[in-house]
């Protein structure tokens, strides 16, 4: 199955108090790479979202942010740190001592203190915590999933078009290359005609036209590309990923159009190598898409 790299998805968890979000972005990348944006308290689940998203893909550059939104009033109260208040009461009593000062203590001098009153809201537990962001990745995966699915299906139709055409060119190249040999020919007769007489001379032009014949013989680059196409229509239907595989596909097909365009000695068959590789490298910029 044909995937993309391209796509988002997102998933959302309800606990009593809070809902939370993961949304995830993925772009090409050469390799899997998982960027998350999560608060550093929340390391665990973290490595734990890093851990579902490695399974379930295996190429692209992803981006994962979280947010965690309350569902209602929550529930805050103020903590008195009584280690600090009575340490500040000591000092400030052996003070009193050495500079007499007769004052009482005001609550406005109490809150003044820094961390003299400790702030503290509700919170997801470390359990509830893990088992939301697991639900949330799957679901935000799955349909980040479906995404690169139908964007990697209409790659492949667009890859098939692209092999169609490469097809029809690779056909002229097979057809032209065949009037190449026989213009030889009969550029040889016309110009020993014209220099002599002798009787050996279809010998000589035998001998001359099968050097040319083999020196721009094709016919193994040609075969070598029918089985390059064969492959390629195979691995689109493969359910792993075969991105890497189409690429080196498409490195091997363009060495075989090079050669055929170095030993082409058709003006003809040289416009179809052109338009060949016109429509090889369409086909390579789309594989860097493809998972």
């Amino acid at each position: 199955m044909v995937r993309s790299m391209t796509g988002f998805g997102r998933g959302v968890t309800t606990t009593n108090d809070y809902q939370l979000t993961v949304e995830v972005r993925s772009v090409n990348h050469r390799f899997l790479e998982i960027h998350t944006k999560f608060p550093k308290e929340w390391l665990e689940a973290e490595i734990h979202a890093k851990k579902i998203l490695s399974k379930l893909f295996k190429r692209g550059k992803l981006d994962v942010v979280v947010n965690l939104k309350s569902m209602g009033q929550e529930v805050e109260s103020f903590k008195v740190n009584w280690p600090l208040i009575e340490a500040y009461k000591e000092a400030r009593n052996e003070l009193c001592k050495a500079v007499p000062i007769d004052e009482k203590w005001t609550m406005h001098e109490v809150f003044l203190l820094d961390q003299a009153l400790i702030h503290e809201k509700q919170e997801l537990s470390p359990e509830e915590l893990l088992n939301a962001v697991d639900q949330a990745v799957r679901e935000a995966a799955k349909h980040l999933g479906e995404m690169r699915e139908r964007e990697g299906q209409e790659l492949k139709n667009v890859f098939l078009q692209f092999n169609s055409e490469l097809k029809t060119q690779i056909q002229l190249i097979r057809e032209f290359s065949s009037e190449s040999v026989q213009k030889h020919r009969e550029k040889l007769i016309e110009r020993l005609s014209e220099i002599t007489n002798s009787p050996d001379i279809d010998d000589r032009i035998l001998t001359e036209v099968a050097i040319f014949a083999e020196r721009i013989d094709i016919s193994e680059e040609l075969d070598r590309l029918v089985s390059h196409f064969r492959q390629l229509e195979e691995t689109l239907e493969e359910t792993n990923s075969i991105g890497r595989k189409l690429d080196f596909l498409m490195q091997e097909m363009l060495r075989e159009i090079n050669t055929i365009g170095s030993k082409n000695q058709s003006t003809r068959a040289s416009v179809a190598v052109v338009q060949a590789k016109t429509v090889l490298e369409k086909m390579r910029e789309q594989v860097q898409n493809i998972e």
